[in-house]
């Protein structure tokens, strides 16, 4: 699939917030469930204006044909001593699965040399397989379980 990845904007709040809604119906790996998401465009559209001027902030979304199907961000913390890893979170639409994550990933380790970051950070449930296979894929080692 030819996907184009960049950062996103504020006219995709709500294009945004359709993807996430639709990660929560598809996947039980991501962290909320159906019917707890309850931002509204004006908040998603918020958090990307502030997002994007943070430097240790971003999102990046995965757009083929004009339409998104995944993102990923990351997100620094806002004092000295957690400035420099990055909390990251990636959902990619079932119906596009086969590289768009890998596509993110590597936007998103292009992102950090920019960003001043020295460490990303995630979470995975051990049982998500898919999704180790691809952090590993893009340089992360597992350190806990």
């Amino acid at each position: 699939m030819d996907v184009r990845i960049r950062p996103a904007v504020h006219a995709d709040a709500a294009p945004l917030l359709d993807l996430k809604r639709l990660l929560d119906q598809e996947s039980r790996f991501m962290l909320l469930e159906p019917d707890e998401r309850t931002a509204s465009v004006e908040e998603v559209a918020s958090e990307l204006h502030a997002m994007s001027a943070a430097p240790n902030c971003t999102v990046l979304v995965a757009e083929p044909a004009g339409k998104l199907v995944g993102y990923v961000e990351a997100n620094g913390g806002r004092f000295r001593r957690n400035r420099v890893p990055a909390d990251v979170v990636i959902g990619v639409a079932a119906a596009a699965s086969g590289g768009v994550g890998s596509a993110l990933m590597a936007g998103l380790v292009r992102w950090t040399g920019g960003a001043g970051l020295r460490r990303l950070e995630l979470t995975v449930m051990t049982h998500n397989r898919r999704a180790r296979r691809l952090y590993k894929g893009a340089g992360f080692v597992e350190e806990g379980r």
